[in-house]
């Protein structure tokens, strides 16, 4: 794949240390990574400050992938109109990291995944672990929030997360502490609580215990010496290294890797909780993490409507059955706004009309300058008695 001549065009390749020019700067740059793909960008905060002195041009957007280098260490596969779309000044700073495919392993399953899809455009390449993980524990809160109304992590791993950049114990620890906030600081122990009660658990001190105990506890099938528990303790472990200080002198380690093996454990650990609860209360994550979504994107309420509003009529519909549904666009009224219709009717015989009504006639509505939060839509509710020989 490296002898390809049309690859020199497309990408360029770099020691992946440029990146520490960026994350030194977390108010200006985010940068997320995963297993074989990465993108380094310019923070939303930051854009707007941007975009108030007119710099918009200064925005970063930098697709990344990950290369080996023949002395193990990692490169960074950068797609090159990406860099030359940055401003020169931003561009300089990469020269000096600039990699010769001389120095480039010959095989890396990293590369050819990033390169399937991202040059070749093949979506069948599965997604890193990272990405895997925070869907499963998504699944996992949209369980937890159907049986016991609570998400057993309040947060799952974001672009926080980060994969070393360097090939050292140090970076290897680092990464871990990110983890930890999630899997560890965003357990809920409300949640745990619930489930000990919904599954009959009576745990003595349980209110004194620190979450991922009290998780052994609930979930007692996964005990102290499997997967995820294993997997915690590391990450504890791990953690506490650059948190306490005076730790060892950082040591050539192949962090990268380590670490991604690390979140595949994550995955297959938290996969066998996820089918402890689906199994258990005969749920399906997949259709419980599709409602939740929706939900989540429904419009919110933030006061009651009005008394006198044609809408409170809606209550008549509690406790009635559905017979019939049709519905299609409103013919045209002179002087007053279109609208769709939607007609119910009840076994008991009653019909109920739903349109909208909106203030489109206002006035102020001949200006030229009308602005999208001035108009208002209220529905217009008519409901239609049952025939008298059907009381």
């Amino acid at each position: 794949m490296l002898d390809n001549p049309v690859l020199d065009r497309i990408v360029g390749f770099f020691e992946a240390d440029v990146l520490n020019l960026y994350t030194s700067h977390p108010d200006k740059y985010e940068l997320d990574t995963d297993y074989f793909e990465g993108i380094l960008k310019t923070t939303e905060a930051y854009y707007n400050k941007l975009e108030l002195s007119g710099r918009e041009n200064e925005y970063i957007g930098i697709r990344l992938g990950y290369h080996s280098k023949t002395d193990g260490t990692l490169c960074v596969v950068v797609v090159r109109s990406d860099l030359e779309d940055i401003p020169e000044v931003e561009q300089r700073k990469w020269i000096p990291f600039i990699v010769d495919k001389s120095c480039l392993a010959q095989v890396d399953t990293r590369f050819k995944m990033w390169y399937d899809r991202y040059i070749e455009g093949s979506w069948e390449v599965e997604s890193g672990p990272k990405k895997r993980l925070s869907h499963i524990l998504e699944k996992i809160n949209a369980c937890c929030k159907t049986l016991v109304g609570e998400p057993l992590y309040t947060a799952v791993p974001d672009k926080s997360v980060i994969f070393p950049i360097s090939q050292n114990s140090h970076a290897y620890e680092e990464a871990h502490q990110k983890l930890y906030g999630f899997l560890i600081d965003s357990l809920s122990k409300k949640c745990l609580l619930d489930f000990a009660s919904l599954r009959n658990k009576p745990i003595l001190e349980a209110e004194n215990m620190k979450p991922p105990t009290l998780l052994r506890h609930v979930f007692s099938e996964l005990d102290k010496h499997s997967k995820l528990h294993t997997l915690l303790a590391e990450v504890s472990k791990q953690r506490s290294k650059p948190s306490h200080g005076g730790r060892d002198a950082a040591k050539e380690s192949d962090a990268f890797e380590d670490f991604c093996h690390d979140l595949e454990v994550a995955n297959e650990a938290y996969e066998e909780l996820l089918k402890l609860i689906e199994s258990e209360f005969s749920v399906s994550s997949e259709n419980e993490l599709r409602r939740h979504e929706i939900m989540a994107s429904l419009p919110k309420i933030i006061e009651d409507a009005n008394p006198r509003a044609s809408i409170c009529q809606a209550t008549r519909m509690k406790g009635k059955t559905v017979e019939k549904v049709w519905f299609g666009e409103r013919e045209d009224i002179k002087g007053v706004h279109q609208s769709e219709i939607l007609c119910v009717k009840f076994t008991d015989g009653e019909t109920l009309a739903i349109q909208t009504g909106s203030n489109a006639s206002d006035p102020k509505f001949s200006r030229a300058d009308i602005k999208p939060d001035e108009f208002s839509v209220d529905f217009a509710l008519t409901w239609v008695p049952a025939a008298s020989n059907k009381r």
